[in-house]
């Protein structure tokens, strides 16, 4: 660290609460946390835990690993968490980890992540909630989603959410036991 002494206070901070730094570098010592990118994706305070992450980075501990693609991973959990429909979480699911992880994995190894890339990353994730929510709320599922129910969305939407949209109609968005593509929005 170019500062030391910032270094120890902060690791001083908040000693009392369960969740500092301090106890999350001791838990590490333990082997009560595993030194993956995985493992710190599921800490909390998550600030707490990027910070310490990059830090462990920096040091060459762990492998660098662009930070907008930790931030990413880190939100998803959070937001996947605040879905209360099992099978839009599962759909949900399957829509990060085969369509935008990869291009968030290979953007970053092609040039870094910019906050703009990651912030349409999770407004992709966002709106194909709001999309399976809608059609819900339509008594449907995206199982039974015809291209009225895309036609009625796309006239509600924004040309913002229409183009967040594209991405789950072009990726796998069914659920497992389904079979049948996609409807694509016109």
């Amino acid at each position: 660290m170019d500062k030391p002494s910032s270094g120890l206070a902060w690791l001083a901070m908040r000693r009392s609460q369960p969740t500092n730094a301090s106890r999350l570098l001791q838990q590490l010592g333990l082997g009560q946390i595993s030194l993956t990118h995985d493992a710190f994706h599921e800490l909390q305070p998550w600030l707490t835990a990027a910070h310490l992450e990059e830090l462990l980075m920096t040091s060459g501990v762990l492998p660098t690993v662009d930070k907008y693609l930790c931030s990413f991973q880190r939100w998803l959990p959070g937001h996947l968490a605040g879905i209360t429909d099992p099978e839009h979480v599962k759909t949900i699911r399957l829509f990060a980890t085969w369509r935008v992880l990869p291009r968030l994995r290979a953007r970053a190894e092609r040039s870094h992540i910019t906050p703009s890339v990651r912030r349409f990353a999770a407004e992709q994730i966002k709106y194909a909630t709001a999309f399976l929510q809608w059609l819900g709320q339509r008594n449907n599922s995206l199982a039974s989603c015809g291209q009225i129910d895309i036609d009625a969305w796309w006239a509600e939407s924004s040309e913002h959410g229409h183009t967040c949209l594209r991405a789950l109609s072009a990726g796998p968005c069914r659920p497992v036991t389904a079979h049948a593509p996609c409807p694509s929005p016109r």
